[in-house]
């Protein structure tokens, strides 16, 4: 019974970080300042170019794995963070290290692209 169970909860967890998770302004700041380098996707449900991105992003993101830390941010959310970051368009991708912006792309890229833009700025 006692495998079951963890089996069960390792393929929760498993699949639960197959996909990026949505940051929102209370907890930006916390996840952007993480050990990794953090990768945040600018996007809105509404935004065709933000749905042709997304199997890209997670396709990326299941590629690069606990290398980079991959995140989204609804731009109907809190517009203080699209101010201090300067996001006019979507989707944005907006790179950080230690919690500053280290570089930014306002254009779909494919998972080939991001991964390898993203693993430029890991540390090997």
């Amino acid at each position: 019974m006692k495998k079951i169970f963890f089996t069960m909860l390792l393929a929760i967890f498993t699949l639960s970080n197959l996909h990026a998770y949505e940051v929102t302004g209370s907890n930006f700041d916390k996840v952007i300042h993480s050990k990794r380098v953090v990768l945040v996707k600018f996007y809105a449900d509404w935004c065709m170019p933000c749905k042709l991105l997304k199997p890209e992003f997670e396709k990326a993101k299941r590629e690069v794995g606990n290398k980079a830390l991959f995140v989204e941010y609804n731009v109907d959310g809190d517009k203080d963070i699209l101010r201090k970051y300067g996001v006019q368009q979507i989707p944005t991708m907006i790179l950080f290290e230690n919690g500053k912006a280290v570089d930014g792309v306002t254009s779909v890229l494919d998972a080939q692209n991001l991964k390898e833009w993203v693993l430029g700025y890991v540390p090997k």
